[in-house]
């Protein structure tokens, strides 16, 4: 018997060191799923953000547009680019680019503005970055 007993000795110790390692890629596992986890909630939230962001630019667009058609004034190509500062769009970098044309229908003429409204926070090809565009088109006719 004490022949038997002395073939086993060490069984155990690799049984441990398997369980070990096994319960130790298990964990980096979860660890890796929970850090990607909250990564896609971040951005998901952030993707949102950036919808609204561009949202109230687009508010904020649509008013200059037509604003600017009440005073008789073109539209630009390029508008104005202004920094949002207030609730969760804060830190949105809004960037507008308008185009017009002239429409005649029967005997009425207005104008068609067709607006991009680029909203983004961040750094191009940072792991926090997130941008959104809008487009719209509204016009001035009675």
């Amino acid at each position: 018997m004490s022949v038997l007993m002395n073939k086993q000795r060490g069984f155990s110790a690799i049984i441990a060191v398997v369980l070990i390692v096994l319960f130790a890629l298990l964990g980096a596992y979860m660890a890796t799923l929970s850090n990607i986890s909250s990564l896609n909630t971040t951005q998901s939230r952030g993707a949102m953000q950036a919808w609204f962001a561009a949202k109230s630019g687009s508010s904020w667009a649509v008013y200059d547009a037509i604003q600017n058609a009440a005073a008789n004034l073109n539209c630009n190509a390029a508008g104005p680019g202004f920094t949002l500062t207030g609730g969760a769009t804060n830190g949105f970098d809004i960037q507008v680019t308008c185009t017009s044309g002239s429409v005649t229908e029967a005997s009425s003429t207005y104008t068609v503005y067709s607006l991009t409204i680029f909203a983004e926070r961040g750094n191009a090809g940072d792991i926090t970055y997130v941008s959104r565009t809008i487009n719209v088109s509204v016009s001035d006719a009675p």
